[in-house]
Parts: C-alpha cells; sequence; structure tokens
C-alpha cells in the first residue's frame, strides 16, 4: 500500500539512521521509510517508538535488537 509513497531525495545517506515514529501499528510505513533510506545509503536504521497499536507478540521481523529490515526500541527496552 505504500509501495513509492517515499522516495530518496538525491542525496546519499551516509552510516546510521534513527527513525523516531510516534506510533507503531502495522509496521509498514517503518518498512517503507527503512527501504527508502537503505537505497540512500543508509547502513543501517534503527526505530523508536513511543507506544504500539497492537497487542500479543511483536511479528517476527521486529525482533528487539535486529530485525531483518530494522532495528526497534519499545517503551521499556534499555537504549544501548
Amino acid at each position: 500500500a505504500l509501495d513509492g509513497a517515499f522516495r530518496p531525495s538525491g542525496r546519499h545517506v551516509p552510516g546510521r539512521v534513527l527513525l523516531v515514529d510516534d506510533v507503531l501499528t502495522t509496521g509498514a510505513t517503518a518498512d517503507a521509510c527503512a527501504r527508502v533510506l537503505r537505497q540512500a545509503g543508509a547502513g543501517r536504521v534503527s526505530l523508536v517508538t513511543v507506544a504500539r497499536a497492537f497487542s500479543g507478540p511483536l511479528p517476527a521481523r521486529y525482533t528487539r535488537a535486529e530485525g531483518p529490515r530494522l532495528g526497534l526500541w519499545l517503551p521499556g527496552d534499555a537504549l544501548r
């Protein structure tokens, strides 16, 4: 649904990027942003979110520190 919604600005994004979002619901927006940032050269994209809007365990693609697409920290996690 978000394919093509975000595009690189043409500038190279070096190193690591911290993506900040207020609420994580499905993760589709974070995934789309991370994909574009990686296409622009980001080596690692991490996400910090204030709240999550789903119950139950985290989806498999979001492990605590390393996911296949982006790292994720939720409230209560220790930031390293």
